[in-house]
């Protein structure tokens, strides 16, 4: 009998071993923007689901537009499931997001507001560069990479 116990105790600390070096860790995980005039705007990213799916896109190519004076923003290149990411974000300079009901991504350079907004889900947090994208053209490109 213990030498089941034993067998089994060795088999879930190897499935736990091989589970945990499947994972991906995504803390302290950054990307960056390299933009048509090669600046660069460092990005440190959250922890969701909707990080993770953005992540495995990446590296990728996007097309950016300015939005309301206050938000650069493009769309995906695939779809993102919002299914498990968590809602609610207060709008300030610097947060990269997706915003929900259009499902598209965008980093404000200006703060929209104090107050949280369910339709927004965080990916992440400008760590460097974001006079960069205040000074960006109305229409611009970037390619976005995960750092190692």
């Amino acid at each position: 009998m213990k030498r089941i116990l034993t067998l089994f105790l060795i088999f879930l600390m190897g499935f736990n071993i091989a589970h945990a070096e499947n994972k991906k860790d995504y803390s302290e995980m950054k990307i960056k923007l390299i933009l048509d005039n090669n600046q660069e705007v460092i990005i440190n990213m959250a922890e969701n689901s909707a990080v993770e799916q953005f992540l495995e896109m990446l590296p990728a190519h996007f097309n950016f537009s300015d939005f309301a004076g206050e938000e650069k923003i493009t769309q995906f290149p695939k779809p993102i499931s919002l299914e498990k990411a968590p809602r609610g974000m207060i709008a300030t300079a610097g947060k990269m997001f997706i915003y929900a009901p259009w499902k598209n991504l965008g980093i404000f350079y200006k703060t929209h507001s104090l107050i949280p907004d369910k339709d927004l889900i965080e990916l992440g947090e400008v760590e460097s560069g974001l006079d960069f994208l205040v000074h960006q053209p109305r229409n611009f490109s970037a390619q976005i990479e995960v750092m190692k």
